[in-house]
């Protein structure tokens, strides 16, 4: 058994967390099991992100702060949560953690086990063990899409209008001119805006793909394509009325222009937005809908 880093991480590091331990060493309420549930579908969650992601705590009032740090504390020093921070900026303090399932969460939920959060044991010269802890090298992008979620959240409650799915990669298979195809858009979105069902797709760009291209981006082409081929192969038209709209939400400013230009040119409805400008382009589209 080691012992993390004193403090903020500190835990003893059970060795072998099994099913019978967890059921005899955590006891959690139905609230903390939809956390559990919540970060698992999302892979890696910030604090402050959890906070309007779950209904639960969003409504807890003043104090969902000091009631989800506490719920998150306890699942963590019980192996259900692992937490860490960002790398620190200079001259500026702490970002808010970001937490993912330990072996114990995914043991509660009967989920396969995935580490998002890399750990390197060190030993000290003292003979204990340490855990340094690292961040995936896609924790951007994850993190990208939890804020885009939040945004919409927040855009919705702000107007009366209602998040009816927020679906997470979505496995598409269908057939195309005798190809077989599988698309996974990072997010399917369903909303009620005053009665008017509206649906996209929505693809998030951190920047970094093709990043050395300064006019032509072929993952940005190759995905629009794959969206099309989609949409002629009639496959969602049992589930939808109508093809969802393309939403790329991206980082990288001089990506929207090529991306809107490409999407017109092979006949598909989306839109570029920048990240920033998200929440505005949700209030245009409301009154145009």
């Amino acid at each position: 058994m080691g012992r993390t880093k004193k403090g903020w991480f500190e835990r003893n590091e059970i060795q072998r967390v099994t099913l019978d331990w967890v059921k005899q060493n955590c006891k959690f309420t139905n609230r903390e099991m939809e956390l559990l549930q919540i970060i698992y579908d999302r892979k890696l969650v910030r604090r402050d992100h959890l906070e309007i992601i779950s209904e639960s705590y969003r409504k807890a009032g003043k104090n969902r702060t000091v009631l989800l740090n506490r719920a998150i504390k306890k699942m963590y020093t019980k192996m259900c949560l692992d937490k860490i921070h960002e790398a620190q900026e200079l001259g500026r303090g702490n970002t808010p953690c970001l937490v993912a399932l330990d072996k114990g969460g995914s043991l509660l939920l009967g989920v396969p086990h995935k580490r998002r959060i890399s750990h390197k044991v060190r030993h000290s010269k003292g003979g204990e063990d340490y855990v340094y802890r690292s961040l995936p090298i896609n924790f951007r992008h994850i993190n990208g899409v939890n804020k885009t979620e939040v945004e919409t959240i927040l855009f919705c409650d702000s107007l009366n209008y209602q998040l009816v799915q927020w679906v997470h990669e979505m496995k598409i298979v269908f057939h195309y001119a005798g190809e077989k195809i599988t698309l996974i858009p990072d997010i399917l979105m369903e909303l009620d805006i005053k009665g008017k069902k509206f649906l996209a797709f929505i693809e998030y760009d951190t920047g970094s793909e093709n990043y050395r291209y300064s006019s032509q981006f072929p993952v940005i082409r190759d995905k629009i394509i794959k969206y099309k081929k989609c949409m002629l192969s009639d496959t969602l038209k049992k589930d939808y009325n109508y093809f969802p709209m393309l939403l790329l939400v991206t980082e990288d400013g001089k990506r929207i222009n090529y991306f809107n230009e490409k999407c017109q040119e092979m006949g598909i409805k989306g839109f570029g937005v920048f990240h920033e400008n998200y929440q505005d382009f949700l209030r245009h589209l409301s009154t145009i809908i």
